[in-house]
């Protein structure tokens, strides 16, 4: 895995969902569920809420301290080869209720979901020292025990993810 990679792909996905964000909303809203239950827009806002909070993650590990930053522990099983390959196998995880798209999508908060998942990994980019120094470990629900340069690949892979998917629900 290397951070510099994962950040720059990570940036040109964010920028993605910004440009979905910003479709008209007969296209992000059409459904096809021959492709997937939820709409284009559904997949922006469930991983921009995902972003935003992997973002408070990265936080707490670089600062060493937060309620769920733990000093041990390994990812699951198998979790490794998901972040490595970059690719997560479709249709195997339900989402977590906290980053489910709300029923009704309010296009300016999800703008700020947005900007603050843009701002937070931005910063984080340009030191990624700080991210690489940081010791503690923050349990993904499925992953298990994430480092912070793996929270920084799971936000990429995760991101890259459900772009394709909003991707071929608009092209559908």
């Amino acid at each position: 895995m290397d951070l510099a990679a994962d950040f720059a792909e990570l940036e040109r996905g964010l920028a993605r969902l910004r440009v979905i964000a910003g479709l008209q909303a007969e296209r992000t809203e059409a459904r096809r569920p021959e492709i997937s239950g939820w709409c284009a827009l559904e997949h922006v806002a469930h991983v921009s809420l995902a972003n935003e909070l992997i973002v408070r993650n990265l936080e707490s590990l670089v600062a060493g301290a937060g309620l769920l930053v733990q000093s041990g522990g390994e990812p699951v099983p198998g979790a490794l080869e998901i972040l490595e390959s970059g690719v997560i196998p479709r249709g195997r995880a339900q989402s977590p209720r906290m980053v489910r798209p709300p029923a009704r999508i309010d296009r300016a908060l999800l703008a700020e979901w947005l900007a603050t998942a843009e701002t937070g990994f931005a910063s984080f980019a340009a030191q990624p020292e700080r991210i690489a120094a940081a010791s503690g470990r923050i349990p993904h629900q499925l992953l298990g025990p994430l480092s912070a340069p793996q929270w920084v690949r799971f936000a990429m892979v995760h991101t890259r993810h459900h772009l394709a998917i909003a991707d071929a629900v608009l092209a559908g």
